[in-house]
């Protein structure tokens, strides 16, 4: 690891998902994004639901290069301390893994619910949330 990079760990309920050393990272919390570099200050925080963007490091020095990868998180938490940004979330979805067609089906139908229901329904605010968790996935499959 050089002096600009840390290590991201990213958890769910199947295990270690990813592991990588990086320059930063983007994380949705339930307000709002945080963007992580090397120094920051030591943070725990409640993960929304949204896209998480890294920058792997390919080399050193003068020829150093960085790809950006994404992937999608849904509730959890996340703290970084020392150098390393552990994201323990309830869902992770890598662009690899995702099937389109089942993505677009699936908003359909919920949104449909969605319109059926009040406000002040309890099943809104759930319903909702899974609105917003698909229509990231889309967005995460289109990049």
């Amino acid at each position: 690891m050089t002096d600009a990079s840390f290590q991201l760990k990213v958890f769910s309920g199947r295990g270690l998902e990813i592991e990588a050393t990086v320059t930063e990272v983007t994380v949705p919390t339930e307000n709002g994004e945080i963007g992580v570099l090397a120094d920051h200050c030591e943070y725990v925080g409640l993960l929304g639901t949204g896209l998480v963007s890294y920058s792997v490091s390919q080399a050193t020095g003068v020829n150093a290069t960085a790809s950006v990868k994404r992937c999608l998180v849904s509730g959890g938490i996340c703290t970084f301390k020392g150098t390393t940004l552990t994201l323990l979330a309830d869902t992770v979805d890598n662009p690899d893994s995702l099937d389109t067609a089942l993505v677009n089906q699936d908003i359909s139908l919920l949104k449909t619910q969605l319109e059926t229901l009040s406000l002040f329904d309890p099943e809104w605010e759930a319903l909702s949330q899974k609105v917003a968790r698909i229509e990231a996935l889309k967005v995460l499959a289109a990049k």
